[in-house]
């Protein structure tokens, strides 16, 4: 059972590794489309991870002002992404599947 945990674990890192590679070329335009929607996924899992720049226990109140910025940057992004989308939708379908 060890073994296959090992197996997937370093399947997986490959699998990651070469997607960002492949994010990283120039030539990439999936990564105008991805990288917003990342961001917001890591604003999400920061937010609700019990790991913080700011500690509450140590600040009080105070210690929840990154997690609140933190869940602003993640909507505002998403925001502006959607509103993006929708306004160069048909560009995109053209851009893609001619």
């Amino acid at each position: 059972m060890l073994h296959l945990l090992e197996v997937m674990v370093v399947a997986f890192t490959l699998v990651t590794i070469t997607f960002l590679v492949l994010l990283a070329l120039p030539q990439c335009k999936i990564r105008d489309m991805l990288m917003p929607w990342i961001f917001v996924a890591l604003c999400a899992v920061y937010a609700l991870s019990p790991i913080d720049a700011l500690p509450e226990l140590a600040l009080g109140p105070f210690g929840c002002v990154d997690d609140i910025a933190a869940i602003a940057a993640g909507i505002t992004t998403a925001v502006k992404t959607i509103r993006a989308g929708r306004q160069n939708k048909p560009q995109f379908r053209d851009q893609y599947f001619n």
